[in-house]
């Protein structure tokens, strides 16, 4: 199980990632409020990778993810820095300083699991973190957004191809309109609930025969039957 830790002061920023994160249960996440004890915490704890806002109170993200760089316990772990700042400069800043990725807040549940999988993937095998759903004859990859039925691809959507990840990897449970649409929008923004039932219809269209298998559950939302 890999273990990620985020350095964090806002609340709502880690409920979120934690909500994200249990969309494939295959994470532990430890929360340090405190920048001044990450690095210390970091070299204790041995994260597989740190998640790390860059405005912290008392200071700056970016200098943490220097002192890591500089530490030799710490050198090499993998950081994606969760930022508001989205300009170049700062994505070039924060990516010169040995940062792995860069994450611009809002973000969306399902690109922050790929690009926490992918960096994980990149980091070593032993690093890599469940990326495959599969259903049936479904099945999903979450890196590379591929999906396919019986062996034959599907052409989906970017929000198509995350209800159906979604879907795919609770199979069998019956998942709230609430909840998908939380899980397929960018935190803090808010997505009109029609658009669901867009991304349903479109997903039944194309698995044709087996539409079926997408289950609506009356006031309370789908499910899917392998």
């Amino acid at each position: 199980m890999p273990r990620l830790m985020i350095v964090e002061d806002d609340p709502a920023i880690v409920k979120a990632v934690e909500k994200t994160l249990t969309l494939v249960p295959s994470f532990s996440l430890e929360w340090v409020r405190d920048p001044d004890e990450a690095v210390a915490k970091a070299i204790s704890h041995r994260p597989d990778l740190v998640l790390l806002d860059v405005r912290l109170p008392g200071g700056d993200g970016r200098m943490l993810l220097k002192a890591l760089r500089e530490n030799a316990a710490t050198r090499g772990l993998p950081v994606i820095l969760l930022t508001g700042l989205a300009g170049e400069a700062d994505k070039v800043l924060g990516l010169n300083l040995g940062a792995d990725d860069y994450v611009v807040k809002p973000f969306g549940a399902m690109e922050l699991l790929a690009r926490i999988q992918a960096v994980l993937r990149r980091s070593g095998p032993a690093r890599e973190s469940a990326r495959t759903v599969k259903a049936g004859a479904l099945s999903l990859d979450s890196i590379s957004r591929t999906a396919s039925l019986g062996g034959r691809g599907l052409d989906l959507q970017p929000r198509e191809f995350e209800v159906l990840f979604l879907l795919v990897g609770h199979a069998g449970e019956t998942l709230s309109r609430e909840f998908l649409i939380e899980n397929t929008s960018s935190y803090g923004r808010l997505v009109p609930t029609r658009s669901l039932d867009t991304h349903i219809k479109n997903l039944r269209r194309k698995l044709g025969a087996k539409s079926g298998m997408i289950r609506t559950v009356s006031k309370l939302g789908y499910r899917l039957d392998p």
